[in-house]
């Protein structure tokens, strides 16, 4: 197993007029444990995390690893920065719209794979043709896979993991605290640049509660949230100082509506048992072309999944899921 770092350039893809990278994170399995027909799963935070989110290390604890548990079972696994967010190029971040996130995704993932199939990642890593690509994200990651999918596809399968595609909203501890955070965001319009998570109020907003199952470790908890959520004051290893404006269009009612209709690949929607998505049932109907779409509610998982005591449970589906769509592709 072996981690290589590498910048791509996506600065056709963004548009900006400016030199824009991403900063991506490949974990390489041993050889001798890659399937027949080879899988990569492309991983992206959510807001006010980074790429390190698929990499963490407590002192204390082991098992947090994400990245290191797929490679160990053969899995390609590869976390990305977006735009805007960790070591990636961070520009004006009003000028990151959902169409700069898709695409400049789409172009990272592009150019990893092609490099992952023609064998180029690394001294004696062999070639791996017919890669199969598995789009995963968590919260705000998760919106960016479905955008990347919606426009570009991107992908041979999704996995959606903390995010709505109908609507994604924080729980709260009572239904009045849940119905008031959700009205934080009416206001908010797709496309209005003006409006970002610095200009909405989250006075009031319990973070801990949604991100958060009772039995996370409290120096966990610590780390996570002692430079302030989600305006980070100071960020953790695994976390982010910035992120882009539009991620605060995301929980707005519908708006991946139009671009989660258009995929047509497999999907699986992971949730935890208190999470974003105040209806993991209901989530099918918002992926009317997919052939295949699975719903999997994670135990005593809140939304910062990585950091439940549970989940391995998630990682196991993830990988069960996508060895079984690529062995019958």
């Amino acid at each position: 197993m072996q981690r290589i770092e590498r910048r791509i350039d996506v600065s056709e893809a963004a548009g900006l007029g400016e030199p824009v990278e991403m900063a991506v994170s490949i974990v390489l399995p041993d050889p001798a444990d890659i399937p027949e027909r080879p899988v990569a799963i492309f991983a992206v935070p959510g807001g006010g995390y980074s790429r390190a989110y698929y990499h963490l290390n407590f002192a204390g604890h082991e098992g947090y690893d994400e990245a290191a548990w797929h490679a160990a079972r053969g899995t390609i696994h590869v976390a990305i920065d977006h735009v805007g967010v960790g070591e990636s190029s961070i520009p004006d971040l009003s000028r990151v719209s959902f169409q700069t996130l898709a695409a400049t995704h789409d172009s990272c993932v592009r150019q990893v794979a092609a490099m992952i199939e023609r064998g180029d990642l690394a001294p004696g890593f062999p070639a791996c043709p017919g890669l199969f690509r598995v789009g995963m994200g968590q919260s705000m990651g998760g919106g960016v896979t479905i955008l990347a999918q919606g426009r570009f596809a991107s992908f041979d399968a999704i996995a959606p993991c903390g995010v709505s595609a109908i609507h994604t909203a924080l729980p709260q501890r009572s239904a009045e605290e849940f119905e008031l955070g959700k009205r934080r965001f009416a206001e908010v319009s797709v496309g209005d640049a003006s409006q970002s998570h610095l200009t909405t109020s989250h006075e009031g907003v319990d973070y801990v509660y949604p991100f958060h199952w009772e039995d996370v470790p409290a120096d966990i908890l610590e780390a996570d949230m002692v430079g302030g959520y989600p305006i980070r004051r100071t960020a953790p290893a695994f976390g982010s100082l910035t992120i882009p404006h539009c991620a605060v269009q995301m929980m707005t009612p519908g708006c991946f509506a139009e671009d989660a209709a258009r995929i047509a690949v497999p999907v699986l929607v992971a949730v935890g048992e208190r999470d974003t998505c105040p209806d993991p049932r209901a989530e099918p109907s918002a992926y009317r072309a997919s052939p295949d779409i699975g719903v999997f509610i994670v135990p005593r998982m809140a939304h910062m999944h990585n950091f439940a005591s549970t989940r391995e449970l998630l990682w196991r589906r993830l990988h069960g899921w996508s060895r079984m769509l690529a062995a019958a592709a």
